[in-house]
């Protein structure tokens, strides 16, 4: 009789991964808050140019180069706390996440035969998307591909504060959004890749993967086998406590997609965040189930 241990080689229970279709909440949360902008008395409100403010000629749906200096909702304006503290630095509390899994969760700290391989699986699948967000948003060869898509379709750094003509030179020459906001210019002009949206998509879709495939793994070696209760408490207790900051991160990641999705750029720039996500995705949590060279690699979370 085979191992009850050993990872199936050819076919894959359904019940470790959620099925592709759930895939379509993404377009779905674009399309909901995209429609809210539009039909919301409010988001209208927010997106109206303060005074004397002149209106671009290819006006974008809840763009935010179009938000008054002190919008109507709190999450239309850049500064709002869940904005700085979690989104600026998400992929830090994505991370977080991840490796409390890895360091709770019973396919990951039962010791197995397949406790190495799971374990090195797991951080292929993180250092792949860990790789996708790093040369989508900070840097591939010098500014990241979003930088060089808005650069490539006519972007530029904008002088906002009036100075020196020099220093407004110079501002023309910096290639990325960060270098341009940090000189006190503006990124205009371009198509500007909503990195919210990618990041928060492959966000919230690796965690989610993640977690159910080690609650299903960890279900199973639960039932194949019980350990003695003195510690079980305690590891229980990281176990529960891994799954509600998992879940809190993945949860707050979806809810700040939907007011990126409101209050922040176009249909097109929002579109393309996600289609890069959702590929980054596929490639590394779909195609695995059924191309099984690529399984043997990445793996499939608690399998």
């Amino acid at each position: 009789m085979a191992s009850p241990d050993k990872p199936p080689s050819t076919t894959t229970p359904r019940l470790y991964q959620p099925s592709a279709i759930a895939l379509l909440v993404y377009p779905a949360t674009l399309i909901v808050g995209s429609l809210f902008s539009v039909l919301s008395p409010t988001a209208q409100g927010t997106r109206d140019p303060p005074h004397n403010h002149p209106s671009p000629l290819v006006p974008s749906i809840a763009a935010d180069v179009n938000l008054p200096q002190h919008p109507v909702n709190y999450f239309a304006r850049k500064d709002n706390i869940f904005n700085v503290y979690f989104v600026k630095v998400g992929w830090l509390w994505i991370t977080a996440a991840f490796v409390s899994l890895l360091f709770s969760q019973p396919p990951y700290t039962t010791s197995s035969s397949q406790q190495p391989r799971r374990i090195g699986q797991a951080i292929a699948r993180y250092f792949l998307a860990t790789l996708v967000w790093y040369i989508t948003t900070q840097w591939f060869f010098g500014p990241a591909i979003i930088d060089r898509s808005f650069v490539i379709t006519g972007g530029k750094c904008e002088q906002v504060i009036p100075q020196a003509e020099e220093g407004s030179a110079n501002l023309h020459t910096l290639l990325t959004a960060t270098a341009c906001k940090a000189a006190g210019g503006a990124w205009r002009g371009g198509h500007d890749v909503s990195g919210h949206v990618f990041m928060l998509v492959l966000a919230t879709a690796m965690l989610v993967c993640e977690l159910i495939g080690v609650l299903k793994g960890a279900s199973g070696l639960d039932n194949g086998s019980r350990k003695s209760e003195d510690g079980d408490c305690e590891s229980t207790g990281l176990r529960k406590w891994s799954v509600w900051f998992v879940g809190a991160v993945a949860g707050l990641s979806w809810w700040m997609l939907l007011m990126t999705a409101i209050w922040f750029h176009t249909w097109f720039e929002k579109l393309n965040g996600l289609l890069i996500a959702l590929g980054a995705v596929y490639a590394i949590y779909i195609l695995p189930r059924r191309v099984i060279p690529w399984r043997d690699i990445v793996g499939i979370p608690g399998v």
